[in-house]
């Protein structure tokens, strides 16, 4: 099993990567913890900066981070967060 810290640090990596390929800063703005690991969620820096609609992201999925492989595995938008997090917690911990 991973820790927080090690959750939080492959977080890291991969809203860097994001970033990378947005080219646009992201921050990670919530973290909540599950039974199977961590769901993050994240936002363009420039939005929580200035709460300008214009800056806000479309479509940024939250994503979980496994607290057993340490694997990344992007939720949905289409549905409210909680749907995909029950959906998760009852395809991955039977």
């Amino acid at each position: 099993m991973i820790t927080l810290k090690e959750a939080e640090s492959i977080a890291t990596q991969y809203i860097e990567q994001l970033q990378r390929e947005m080219n646009e800063p992201l921050l990670i703005t919530k973290t909540q913890e599950e039974s199977f690991g961590w769901v993050f969620f994240y936002q363009s820096k420039d939005y929580l900066e200035t709460q300008s609609i214009s800056s806000m992201l479309a479509g940024n999925a939250p994503f979980i981070v496994d607290n057993i492989s340490g694997a990344i595995h992007v939720l949905g938008t289409a549905n409210p967060v909680e749907v995909y997090i029950q959906e998760y917690a009852q395809l991955n911990r039977q």
